[in-house]
C-alpha cells in the first residue's frame, strides 16, 4: 500500500516514526516530505515562491495518489497538514480512498475529524492491526 504521512512541520520527529512503522510493515511511503532537501530551510514562503510552490505540488501529488493519509496529530501546530487532510477527504468523498486516518491524541477538534471517512486511532500499530 503506499501510503501519505502528514503531520505538523514541528514534529517532524513523530512523522518520520510513523513513516518508519509504515515502511517497517511492509508499506510504501507515497512521499517522504520530512527529507526534502528544503523543506526546513523555508520558513518564510513568500520568500522562496517558486520553491515553496514545488513542495507544495508534490505534497498534493503525493496525496492524489496515495492509498491512505495517515495525519499524525501534534500538540504542535500545523498548517499544510490540514489541506491534505481536506484533499484527502475530498478523495474519499468521491469513493477513491479506503483510509483517512488521525494518529495520536486530538487537542482542537473539528468538525472534518468527525466526517464518516475518517478514522480515529491512538496510534500508527493500531491502524497497521486493523488493515492486517
Amino acid at each position: 500500500m503506499r501510503i501519505y504521512v502528514a503531520g505538523p512541520l514541528a514534529d517532524i520527529g513523530g512523522v518520520r516514526a510513523v513513516q518508519a512503522a509504515v515502511r517497517a510493515a511492509g508499506h510504501e511511503l507515497a512521499l517522504d516530505w520530512t527529507r526534502a532537501p528544503d523543506v526546513t530551510l523555508v520558513e518564510d514562503y513568500g520568500s522562496a515562491p517558486a520553491l515553496s510552490a514545488s513542495l507544495a505540488s508534490d505534497d498534493l501529488e503525493a496525496v492524489l495518489t496515495a492509498d491512505a493519509v495517515l495525519v499524525v496529530m501534534s500538540e504542535e501546530e500545523g498548517k499544510g497538514m490540514f489541506v491534505e487532510l481536506g484533499a484527502a477527504l475530498a478523495r474519499a468523498h468521491r469513493g477513491e480512498l479506503q483510509h483517512v486516518v488521525l494518529l495520536g491524541p486530538i487537542s482542537q477538534e473539528s468538525v472534518f475529524y468527525f466526517h464518516p471517512a475518517v478514522q480515529r486511532m491512538t496510534s500508527v500499530d493500531e491502524w497497521l492491526v486493523s488493515i492486517a
